[in-house]
């Protein structure tokens, strides 16, 4: 199984894919996208693009399962409304399966389960890593 974490940040969705090794350990594939950006989302062709590429991507990539780190829907720390429009995309992605986490289970994870993260993992990309591990070593 091959899974993408995600993770939403303003406008964009930033990747990680992982996969269980031989060893049953959670490796995270070099791919060079590593975030796709919406560029207007009040645009109906930006978001075919958007929904466009990610299909290209699950497709080029083998992507069983998205897994969704999600955002509030209230209050202070509460996901923008472009950011809803690209989880829907994500969900919409043909022949691939979308999971949600929460940032408290994302934690809790990285706490009791990951030993160790990839060598050069991006910081802005830990987020999704741990996201896409969560998914493989829990389901």
């Amino acid at each position: 199984m091959r899974a993408c974490g995600c993770e939403i940040s303003a406008q964009q969705v930033r990747l990680a894919v992982v996969q269980l090794n031989d060893e049953g350990q959670v490796e995270m594939l070099r791919l060079k996208t590593t975030r796709i950006e919406l560029a207007d989302d009040t645009s109906e062709a930006d978001l075919r693009s958007f929904q466009a590429a990610l299909q290209a991507f699950a497709r080029e990539n083998q992507i069983d399962t998205f897994v969704i780190k999600t955002r509030a829907k209230k209050g202070k720390m509460a996901g923008g409304a472009v950011s809803f429009k690209i989880e829907t995309l994500i969900q919409l992605v043909e022949d691939c399966d979308t999971k949600f986490v929460s940032p408290v289970a994302l934690s809790n994870f990285a706490k009791k389960e990951v030993e160790a993260y990839p060598e050069k993992l991006l910081v802005y990309l830990k987020n999704a890593y741990l996201a896409g591990a969560y998914v493989l070593i829990k389901r």
